[in-house]
């Protein structure tokens, strides 16, 4: 049986797989940071999007290191099954991985997210990068509401850290953060 952590990685990396071929490529992450900053709105060259571009680059690095790369038509590229199996049991669980990677990825969406600077997101907010994911409104607003801990309507930065942690690392499919990816826990 596949676990949530599990199915978690696998919807995240289906996301990073822009070519749709199996295999995750320097290039697919060059284009999963650009589709994230435009879906943001971040001008090329900004602090923000050169921390997300950043970000995905380390993490391409990281997977590299840990990975068997193959010749691609992009350059190197890992089947997208052992990156499955490379986050899942060596990277979701590292605190330097994560410091490098997911942190200022997550710092970053938010504080865009937050336009207004209260320190909150709102369903709109929200909803809005993950469209451009390719996820649908519907799913995105189901996966709000179960990230929004206290139900208040907003997603504080306390529960975006917390829910973006249990993303990768929680194999609990009732936990907020098996939503984030907008998987629907079997």
């Amino acid at each position: 049986m596949t676990s949530q952590k599990q199915r978690n990685i696998e919807a995240m990396l289906e996301i990073f797989d822009v070519g749709g071929d199996g295999y995750l490529t320097a290039a697919d992450f060059a284009a999963h940071a650009e589709s994230t900053c435009g879906a943001l709105r971040l001008p090329a060259g900004s602090p923000h999007w050169t921390t997300i571009h950043t970000a995905l680059d380390a993490w391409w690095d990281h997977l590299v290191r840990h990975g068997v790369t193959l010749a691609h038509a992009d350059g190197t590229a890992i089947p997208t099954g052992e990156c499955v199996e490379i986050m899942e049991d060596r990277l979701v669980d590292d605190d330097a991985f994560f410091a490098a990677t997911v942190g200022p990825i997550a710092d970053t969406v938010f504080r865009v997210l937050d336009a207004d600077g209260d320190d909150e997101i709102s369903t709109d907010e929200y909803v809005a990068v993950y469209l451009a994911s390719g996820l649908t409104r519907e799913i995105a607003v189901d996966a709000f509401t179960r990230i929004d801990t206290d139900g208040d309507g907003r997603i504080d930065r306390g529960e975006f850290v917390a829910v973006v942690r249990e993303a990768f690392t929680s194999a609990d499919p009732d936990s907020p953060g098996a939503w984030f990816f907008g998987v629907r826990p079997d």
